[in-house]
Parts: structure tokens; C-alpha cells; sequence
């Protein structure tokens, strides 16, 4: 713990102002995303269309991502953030004033479009300025630093509906992604990184046996997101009889398991292995689904949910070291960008399949089916190399030095 606080301690400069950007982003994403399917059914969305609406957020955010990948490494990172956010931030103020359910949809995949290129240039750009050995644990940082916003947004988001509309929150999406933009001018330029010593995940080409089984552990985990947000409000409103302020109170839950958890969570996977952890991490998240459906007590539901917050923060963490681990440094953001870009297709068929089942079937088993996908995130990362399964080696202290006789 004591190890902990040091390293708590020396955050500063842009790794500072990169964690306060992205509490700000996070607020605004808290406010909107869990009332995103609401908002949708109010315009007069079908199941299919909400699927639709989470797809083709991720198509535009896949081909974002695919962009910025395969062009940051020759014009650097900050451009590719600071415009990615602009965009995020002038879709959301497009998406107050829509007046059907297909507009709603078109003005999503602008602001994936958006989110994409500020996704991979960001998590980029903190390895471009972080030391390798501290990468677990600062994704941490910066995952508990978006978690504080999500904590706070989605109780704000139920009052500011209950006060005005269902309209209002993406206002403050819009406002909050400005204020984000402005933070962003500040940052300076990366300064060229000296290589590291090898990890167990040697980068040995852009598409190692690492890179492709980290590829597909967040393909699941992208697909258990897509059908999550496809499916959790309505199934929470129409079959549990919750209240929008109930729906973002879980939101809330899980971020502020991210916030108490993570950066601990991080620094364990830097000092004891970033796999073992991660793995260990999607457990609690994958029962999430399975306690909602199967009607848990309430108490029961909030302590797994805040494990479970942790448990996504640890996992992710994780996952973005050991991509950086196994990135060749000269292609990292190409790597980054296809890694990235390809798991989104895990968002598309998630939340495709998730409302699919929902129709065909019922609403539960169409949560139920992300739960699965993320277990499966988890278990696929036993295929890494053992080395990356075991602890990570650590140097020996020196031997001390016998005085010069007299």
C-alpha cells in the first residue's frame, strides 16, 4: 500500500491533466449512456433499431480507429485526439435535436467516428510518456479517473431527466466533450522513448501470437459491452420495474468499484502478472448479468457490481500493458489502431445477437448472453505465452559492497 500512494503521488504534469480530461469526458458519458436506449424508444425505436443504434456506433468507431492506427505513428498522437474529441463533442449536440429513431442512429455513428480516433491516439499516447513497467497500473489510473465521472453521471443524468427531458443529457455531453477539448490544447508533444527490456510479450511482429489472443479476449469483451447497453435499461425498467435514477445508480456501483479497485488492481498486475489479474478480473463481471436475471437480492447485486467494477477496471489495465508489452514501438499505433478497430466488431455482433435473442426469445436471455462473452474475454487469455502467465521476473537487488580494507 505504502508502494501504492509513492506512485499515486508522482502523478503529474500530462499524466494529470490526461486523468482530469478524462473525469470530464466520463461525466458527460455517464449523464447519457445508460438513458441512451430510453431515449431511443422515445423516438420510436424498435429492439432491432437499438441494436442498429449500438452497431453503427461501432462500425464508425471502428473505422475511426482503423484511420488514426494507421496514421499516427508518422503524425503523432495529439492531433488524432484533439480532433476525435471535437467530433465527439459536435455529434452529441446533433443527437439532442434528433426527431426520429434513424436520425438518432446517423448522429451516433458521427460520434463513434469521434471516439474512435481519441480511443487509440490517448491509450497511444500514455504509452508514449509512461514508463513500460508502470502501464497497468496508470490505464488503472486513467480507467478510475473516467470511473469518478461515471459515478456522479449517471445519477446526475436521471435528475437532469426528471427536471427537463430526455433530450438534456446529451447537451451536457456536448459541453463536457468541449470542455475536454480545451484541457486537450494543453498537453505537449511526446518526446521520443528509449526501447525497453523484454516482458514476456515480445513484440516480435505486429501480429505476434500475443497481439492476436489479446485481439480476441476484447473482441469478447467488446461483444459483452455491446449487448450490456443493448439490453440492461429495458430489461432493468420493463421486467425489474426500475426507475431511470435506479438504472444509473448501477452505473455508478460500477464505477465506483473502478475508482476504489483499479489503480490498486493495476499496480497488483504490474508487480504479480497482468494476465493472471485480468482473468481473475471478468469473473465478478460476467455474474453481473446473471444476478440481474436471476433477481439476486439487492444487496447482493450492488456488492457484486462494485467487485465487478473493479474486476473491468483490472482487466482492461491489464489488457492495455500487455498490448503495449507486445506492440513493435516503431508500429504501435498502427497495432493498436487494428487491434482496437477489429474488436469493435465485437461490439457489432454483441449487441446484433443480444437483440436478436432478445426478440426471438426474451429479454433476459438476451442479457444473459453477455455475460457469457465476457467470461469468455477472460478465459481466452490462458492461451497467452506461459512466460506471460507467470509473475513477472524481477531484477535482484545488488550485492552489497564490503568496505575497502584500511
Amino acid at each position: 500500500m505504502p508502494s501504492l500512494l509513492r506512485q499515486l503521488a508522482s502523478l503529474r504534469g500530462p499524466l494529470a491533466v490526461i486523468a482530469a480530461i478524462s473525469f470530464i469526458s466520463s461525466l458527460g458519458i455517464g449523464v447519457m449512456l445508460p438513458l441512451m436506449p430510453l431515449y431511443a424508444i422515445s423516438l420510436g425505436a424498435t429492439p432491432v433499431q437499438l441494436g442498429l443504434m449500438t452497431s453503427a456506433f461501432a462500425v464508425a468507431n471502428t473505422a475511426s480507429q482503423l484511420l488514426s492506427g494507421l496514421f499516427l505513428d508518422r503524425y503523432g498522437s495529439l492531433p488524432f485526439i484533439r480532433a476525435g474529441t471535437a467530433t465527439y463533442a459536435f455529434a452529441n449536440g446533433l443527437i439532442a435535436t434528433a426527431g426520429n429513431a434513424l436520425v438518432l442512429i446517423g448522429y451516433r455513428a458521427l460520434a463513434g467516428f469521434g471516439a474512435g480516433g481519441n480511443l487509440v491516439a490517448t491509450r497511444v499516447y500514455l504509452a508514449q510518456i509512461s514508463p513500460a513497467e508502470r502501464m497497468a497500473f496508470l490505464n488503472g489510473v486513467l480507467g478510475a479517473a473516467a470511473s469518478a465521472g461515471s459515478v456522479i453521471g449517471p445519477a446526475f443524468g436521471g435528475t437532469v431527466v426528471a427536471l427537463f427531458d430526455l433530450r438534456a443529457p446529451f447537451v451536457i455531453v456536448a459541453v463536457t466533450s468541449g470542455l475536454a477539448f480545451l484541457g486537450l490544447l494543453t498537453l505537449p508533444k511526446p518526446a521520443a522513448r528509449p526501447a525497453t527490456a523484454p516482458t514476456g510479450l515480445e513484440p516480435l511482429s505486429a501480429l505476434n501470437r500475443s497481439v492476436v489472443v489479446l485481439l480476441f479476449a476484447n473482441v469478447f469483451l467488446a461483444a459483452g459491452f455491446g449487448g450490456f447497453i443493448t439490453t440492461y435499461a429495458p430489461f432493468a425498467t420493463e421486467v425489474r420495474g426500475w426507475t431511470t435514477l435506479e438504472v444509473g445508480i448501477i452505473f455508478s456501483i460500477f464505477g465506483a468499484g473502478s475508482i476504489v479497485l483499479g489503480p490498486w488492481l493495476g499496480h497488483t498486475a504490474d508487480r504479480r502478472g497482468r494476465a493472471p489479474v485480468a482473468i481473475v478480473g471478468s469473473i465478478p463481471v460476467a455474474f453481473f448479468g446473471i444476478a440481474l436475471v436471476f433477481d439476486w437480492p439487492r444487496p447482493l447485486l450492488y456488492a457484486l457490481t462494485l467487485v465487478a467494477g473493479g474486476g473491468i477496471a483490472a482487466f482492461q489495465a491489464s489488457w492495455f500493458a500487455m498490448l503495449n508489452d507486445a506492440s513493435p514501438a516503431a508500429r504501435r499505433g498502427r497495432t493498436f489502431g487494428v487491434v482496437s478497430a477489429i474488436s469493435n466488431l465485437g461490439t457489432v455482433a454483441g449487441a446484433l445477437a443480444s437483440s436478436a435473442v432478445w426478440q426471438a426469445i426474451s429479454l433476459g436471455a438476451g442479457l444473459l448472453l453477455p455475460s457469457l462473452s465476457i467470461l469468455c474475454a477472460g478465459l481466452t487469455l490462458l492461451a497467452l505465452p506461459r512466460s506471460a502467465l507467470r509473475p513477472p521476473v524481477r531484477a535482484p537487488s545488488p550485492a552489497p559492497v564490503a568496505p575497502p580494507m584500511p
